[in-house]
């Protein structure tokens, strides 16, 4: 007898004795999602970690930190204990020996700071990478995975409002949506399972990306989290030390300035041999000046990143960078590198015959332009993310997609009538014919039939209007329903149900009453409850582990669209027909009535949809020269070449620098920073050269010093609306408000209109119904149709005349050491500081409703006095006075506000 572990087992012959065999214990289903996670984010990040060109071996870039570690856990840990607080230096190239640290210490909780391109989110990437590595291990190597190791989230904070979503509810949130296909867990999705073993840790960047109110929020909800549940963190350093509040038990590391030393030695280690002596000038200026204007843009790895990628092609001249007349400070180093990547990363490459364009067959002056198109829409509307759909949000965009849709559908509408007239002239003879159904009627009720089904879908999945969503292969059956359990809950399955079973009962119902009441049940039936059962099929979100990509969401859109259109549209046409069908009219009728319900159907079903209206937009973009028409493929060939980074389905700029750059924004640069004695050395710097196997270069002497010639200072530009709507005024200089503010109180009295002027889009929405159920009908030469369509704009008109009329409204705003009181009529609401938690801008809501303005908010305590109903916002945030129409307070309020709250204010 002789114990053993075995791989395979032989019989041979009669075994003498026992055999006992010890099978491996079965696996959790909870280790298994986390398995099938952790191999989704490391596909993800190792993808994103070559595209950054971050896993180069050959010239890894030393970027040293300041690490002030925690206490470790106990014996068992992963790593040796090691003191409180422990101060030691950190190497990005020996990222293992961090990793094994955090995942040693007692709260695993990390906090990363830098400066501006000091490469924190180069840090982050290859940490995810690795510890999903470790919690999978090798296969080849025969190295086992380690399941202590929790999988590694890599989000972005600006999709989380820690204002009124938990840490936890936005991790399983953000695990369900971009990870839908994980293995099932008691029969349900096991995010919140993961969430609450601490088998995830989120990896959380851009909290210098977000406002200060949010950042704050983001800190508080972070130390509430349960211990269990760690976190690394990433700010820059500057706008995290300027808040009020700090991490809880956190260990820190933060970024030094790159040595020119090392600056030197990545850049040649990853150049062309053959071009060596062509840095010798960089090498030189560093040498001599390492406080220089390019020795302090090189002390970071982003420039350090655009200088090496800038100057990869052969005709490029890095010796332009120690041209100290040229560039004679840090900001036009910088300025330059950032100008000068992007030709290099459309440099022409080999053509692929199945792509419409040859990667980087673009010219880079164009395509400067489009990216900067791209990072000013980015900074208009304060985000980083960049979403193909949302691509209608843009100015030009927004002011001819809508009326080209509109345009689209009457014409169409009016083909297809145009069609059916031929019909009636051609077949007017015949007694088969009902001149009758030659009515619009049938198309207009198809398209609401088809708004119904619509409704019913992003009810069933909890879809967003005009938000993708991957979709599931309509004939892999299984992958389709196995997604639609998914993807349902309880309340919205119930919810769809009954806006899918009442409408539709109701219609069985008239249709009993009814002289064909065979015509109307298969209409309600083939018209609307078959239809919707088929849009749940088709709509279906994926049945995928990997997160989506951009091009993903667009095709998996484009698919249901086309699918829409193939499957759905015939079939509520087919409902239309079936009822022309049964009320014993004949064949020609029959198709008549099919091409009405179809066309409704298209133009509810295709034409609104977030595809068709990407289009559009793009296609307007691109008339108006600000996008390519081949957008999406032009993103490709920008992330391929390091300018741009994907996050899930969005795109990022690979650096906030290069995006306030491009969109004209000044960024802030920090002073150089002595560098460390571990990387300078004790006493002044030395020249120093590079030595090695490579064969050493000679200089040329420095190039004699030109004076730069002073240009003559350009006239100020003249404000934009914009510019004016993110600024307002201080309320005492508008008319008719008078102010009182001392170090006491801030007393404001004024006057304003009962009514907001605001309703002229709503007005404009109802317009254009009219004036698309106008063409449905055909009543272009009926009275009744048009002044269905001029009635809105009249109403509109009659609205500004009665609120221009009306007396106005008193409003009062009191400020002062006890707190906050309000009155607008005779309404009126007293917010007492001791019960105020917070105090910041948000959006109006009266009564549930929008007003498309904003105004200051209060937080209360638990257990505080309410205001009035008028005073309640949203998401336990009351109001205290509508103010402007962008995220923004006059400077005085703002001031009062700062002066009074306690700190409660967040601007």
């Amino acid at each position: 007898m002789r114990d053993s572990t075995i791989e395979y087992l032989v019989q041979a012959g009669w075994i003498q004795g026992d055999l006992v065999v010890n099978l491996p214990p079965p696996r959790e289903p909870v280790d298994t999602a986390a398995e099938e996670l952790a191999r989704s984010v490391r596909a993800q990040w190792s993808g994103e970690v070559a595209a950054w060109e971050l896993g180069d071996i050959e010239g890894p870039l030393a970027v040293r930190w300041l690490a002030r570690w925690g206490a470790t856990a106990p014996a068992g840990a992963t790593a040796p204990a090691t003191d409180a607080t422990a101060v030691r230096p950190a190497r990005s190239d020996r990222l293992g020996a961090i990793v094994d640290t955090l995942l040693a210490l007692d709260a695993r909780r990390l906090l990363v700071l830098g400066g501006p391109g000091s490469g924190k989110s180069t840090l982050l990437a290859m940490t995810v990478v690795l510890l999903a590595a470790r919690h999978l291990g090798d296969v080849t190597r025969r190295v086992p995975g380690d399941r202590g190791v929790p999988v590694p989230l890599l989000l972005s904070l600006e999709s989380w409002d820690a204002e009124s979503v938990g840490l936890r509810d936005w991790l399983v949130g953000r695990l369900t949506e971009d990870h839908p296909g994980l293995p099932r867990v008691a029969g349900a999705h096991p995010a919140r399972r993961l969430v609450r073993d601490g088998r995830v840790l989120p990896v959380l960047d851009g909290l210098d990306e977000l406002p200060d109110h949010r950042r704050a929020a983001v800190v508080r909800e972070l130390n509430s989290a349960p211990r269990e549940l760690g976190f690394v963190l990433a700010s820059r350093t500057q706008e995290y030390r300027t808040l009020d509040v700090r991490v809880v038990g956190a260990s820190d590391i933060e970024a030094l300035p790159v040595g020119p030393r090392d600056a030197v030695v990545h850049l040649l280690r990853t150049a062309d041999p053959a071009r060596h002596e062509q840095w010798g000038p960089v090498l030189d200026e560093l040498a001599e000046h390492p406080e220089g204007p390019l020795g302090q843009a090189l002390s970071t790895p982003l420039m350090i990143w655009l200088a090496r990628r800038a100057h990869r092609p052969a005709h490029t001249d890095p010796a332009r960078l120690a041209d100290r007349a040229r560039l004679p400070t840090r900001e036009a180093v910088e300025r330059h590198l950032m100008d000068t990547v992007i030709p290099a990363a459309f440099a022409p490459r080999a053509h692929d015959s199945e792509r419409l364009h040859a990667p980087g067959h673009w010219n880079p002056a164009r395509a400067r332009g489009w990216l900067a198109f791209l990072a000013r829409e980015l900074e208009r509307r304060r985000t980083g993310e960049f979403a193909w759909w949302r691509l209608n949000r843009a100015r030009a965009a927004r002011l001819l997609a809508i009326p080209t849709l509109v345009a689209l559908c009457i014409a169409l509408t009016e083909s297809v009538m145009a069609v059916v007239t031929r019909v009636e002239n051609t077949f007017s003879d015949s007694p088969q014919l009902n001149i009758d159904l030659f009515d619009r009627n049938y198309l207009f009720g198809a398209a609401i039939l088809a708004t119904g089904i619509q409704l019913t879908t992003l009810q069933w999945y909890g879809d967003r209007f005009w938000e993708p969503r991957r979709r599931a292969n309509p004939f892999k059956a299984g992958a389709v329903l196995r997604s639609a359990t998914r993807a349902a809950s309880v309340r919205r399955a119930l919810a769809s149900l009954a806006m899918l079973v009442v409408p539709g009962a109701f219609l069985l119902f008239l249709a009993q009453g009814t002289h064909h009441r065979d015509a109307f049940t298969a209409q309600a039936v083939f018209g609307y409850i078959l239809p919707a059962l088929v849009m749940l099929v088709i709509a279906a979100p994926a049945d995928t582990v990997d997160a989506a990509t951009p091009d993903e969401l667009l095709a998996g859109e484009r698919r249901a669209g086309l699918l829409t259109l193939a499957v759905v549209a015939p079939l509520i046409g087919l409902g239309t027909g079936a009822h022309s069908l049964l009320t014993e009219h004949g064949t020609v009728d029959f198709w008549v009535a099919f091409a009405k319900g179809m066309t409704g159907a298209v133009i509810v079903l295709v034409a609104v949809s977030p595809w068709c209206l990407w289009v559009v937009s793009k296609s307007w973009l691109a008339v108006l020269g600000r996008v390519p028409w081949s957008l999406m493929e032009f993103l490709r060939d920008a992330y391929g070449g390091g300018l741009l980074q994907r996050y899930g389905g969005t795109y990022r700029f690979r650096h906030l620098r290069l995006q306030e750059h491009l969109a004209g924004r000044p960024s802030a640069v920090l002073p150089a920073d002595p560098l460390p004695a571990a990387s300078t050395g004790a006493g002044p710097r030395q020249p120093f050269t590079v030595t090695g196997p490579r064969q050493p270069f000679t200089v040329t002497g420095p190039q004699p010093y030109r004076q730069e010639q002073r240009q003559p200072r350009p006239a100020a530009p003249q404000p934009r609306l914009s510019d004016v709507l993110d600024n307002p005024p201080p309320l005492h200089e508008l008319s008719g408000y008078t102010v009182v503010s001392n170090d006491h109180e801030y007393v404001l009295d004024a006057r304003d209109r009962r009514l907001p002027l605001g309703h002229w889009p709503l007005c404009g929405l109802f317009m254009v119904l009219a004036a698309v159920r106008m063409a449905a009908t055909g009543n272009w030469d009926n009275a009744m149709g048009w002044s269905s369509v001029l009635f809105w704009p009249a109403f509109a008109v009659f609205v500004n005349v009665a609120v221009f009329l009306l007396p106005k409204l008193h409003l009062t705003l009191r400020i002062d050491h006890w707190g906050i009181v309000a009155s607008r009529g005779r309404r009126r609401a007293a917010y007492a500081w001791e019960d105020v938690l917070a105090v910041r801008v948000r959006q109006v809501y009266v009564r549930g409703r929008n007003q498309r303005v904003f105004g200051p908010h209060v937080r209360l305590r638990p257990g505080a006095p309410e205001p009035p109903r008028m005073f309640r916002g949203r998401d336990g945030w009351y109001l205290v006075m509508a103010m402007t129409f962008r995220e923004s307070v006059p400077p005085d309020l703002a001031g009062a506000l700062t002066r009074f709250s306690g700190g409660r204010w967040q601007n």
